[in-house]
């Protein structure tokens, strides 16, 4: 099948071409994994992108071309007014684009990512250019954020005007979460928690044990955004009650750390450390927490949403394949297959959180096991490979209900 799939998607050329170095955030990573484990299900597959908006330059229309394993994903971008404030103006720019190829190309399948922040516009204007195709959400984030905790929702009568405008033109889904995966009235769905890629699966160490240094610190890891959501500001927080000397490392924007959480370091046990990392590449980034970490932590706030109908983190995905300890809040849910081998603490609350820190601490080997068991789940079934037979049985089940236009 020939599929069209709307992301916010930012490939090596148009990094060179805004003129900053290629360094692909959680986003690109994740369209990227999509996209390969579609093609190695057999479809071609063409990416729309309206871009970015920090290259401070005009960048004409260009299609780019990224060889995989899988076979060669195109990228097409139109006219992109790379400035701050231009993502309106550079979603008009893509829906006239896509216009235009789609007079000349017939697509089966239009893909189209989420329906809030930046891009819910463009899937709003984008989606009847695919009248003829089948069309499927690919679910990543709260749709609605509208009870957030702490934070004023805006615009939430447009937002809901929106999502019940496009989820009555969706005739499928691919679900980041069990709760978003469980709750829509579609009718052909598919989990897709997370898609594990080479740069995690060559890197890690499959079943390897891992015990505690008496001696040393334990080394508590945290990866991904500062921001307040991300809830970096709790895992500090929560080293005012860990009991066992911890080193913390954060790899994360030093800006958004300092912003958020640097205030909470003062207060923290002094028997602790911290040190904070600036992103490093993704695929060293793996490594070091292969080679360094005791413990991962994911600490994404909920927002007082349900368990696993908010979303799910990519990075939980890839502490699973390196098979060390996880302690994760109640955002880290997935099923009971995967939930079973993680420690969650409740809330965003930093006493519940150093609990379960010390729990882990307290029953090392145990939760090793726990841990190595986790790994070939996220190895089995998570991987690019595992995810294609997923798709490919999804996209024949359509198929043979005649349900492609």
């Amino acid at each position: 099948m020939n599929i069209a799939y709307f992301t916010c998607y930012v490939g090596p050329q148009l990094a060179k071409a805004c003129g900053v170095e290629y360094k692909p955030v959680s986003g690109t990573i994740k369209s990227q994994g999509v996209a390969r484990s579609l093609m190695a299900a057999g479809n071609n597959v063409t990416i729309f992108s309206p871009g970015v908006n920090y290259g401070h330059k005009i960048i004409k229309p260009f299609d780019e071309y990224i060889t995989f394993p899988e076979g060669t994903l195109k990228v097409s971008y139109p006219y992109i007014y790379s400035y701050p404030r231009c993502t309106p103006l550079n979603n008009a720019s893509l829906w006239f684009h896509i216009k235009k190829m789609a007079r000349k190309e017939r697509f089966d399948a239009f893909i189209y990512y989420n329906i809030c922040d930046n891009s819910y516009l463009g899937s709003y204007i984008y989606l009847n250019l695919f009248k003829k195709a089948f069309r499927i959400l690919e679910y990543e984030d709260s749709i609605f954020m509208k009870s957030l905790e702490g934070e004023k929702a805006r615009f939430s009568w447009l937002t809901n005007r929106i999502y019940n405008y496009l989820i009555k033109r969706t005739d499928g889904l691919f679900a980041v979460c069990k709760g978003m995966y469980e709750e829509e009235p579609v009718k052909y769905k598919l989990l897709t928690p997370g898609i594990i890629n080479e740069e995690v699966v060559d890197n890690v160490k499959v079943g390897c044990q891992h015990s505690l240094q008496p001696e040393n610190p334990v080394r508590v890891f945290l990866s991904g955004g500062g921001e307040y959501y991300k809830g970096t500001d709790v895992l500090v927080k929560a080293f005012q009650y860990v009991k066992h000397p911890c080193l913390l490392e954060v790899f994360t924007s030093k800006d958004y750390f300092y912003s958020i959480a640097s205030g909470e370091i003062k207060n923290i046990k002094p028997i602790h450390q911290v040190v904070i990392h600036d992103y490093i590449p993704h695929a060293d980034l793996i490594k070091t927490l292969v080679d360094n970490a005791d413990i991962l932590v994911n600490t994404t706030r909920s927002f007082g949403l349900a368990p696993q109908s908010a979303g799910f983190p990519s990075k939980m995905m890839e502490y699973a394949a390196i098979g060390k300890p996880i302690v994760s809040s109640e955002i880290g849910k997935l099923n009971d297959d995967f939930d079973q081998h993680v420690t969650y603490y409740e809330g965003a609350n930093p006493e519940s959180l150093a609990r379960c820190i010390d729990e882990v601490i307290e029953n090392y080997p145990q939760k090793m096991a726990h841990a190595l068991d986790l790994q070939q789940i996220a190895l089995t079934q998570y991987t690019i490979k595992g995810t294609a037979i997923k798709m490919g049985a999804f996209f024949n089940e359509i198929q043979n209900n005649g349900k492609f236009r």
